[in-house]
């Protein structure tokens, strides 16, 4: 095993669940790669509106 793996970030929203099993399957691909380490969040939904920055 690598002491230092390359580490990929698996980002989804899944507002009713149907995307969260495709990511985990994303997953477990990446984790069956020797050398890779998937890591795996949720991010919350982005706004259709976007705000001004001061």
């Amino acid at each position: 095993m690598n002491p230092n793996p390359l580490k990929i970030l698996v980002l989804y929203y899944s507002q009713n669940g149907s995307t969260r099993n495709p990511a985990r399957r994303i997953t477990r691909g990446i984790d069956s790669v020797e050398g890779c380490e998937a890591v795996l969040r949720t991010v919350p939904k982005v706004s259709a509106v976007c705000e001004a920055v001061k």
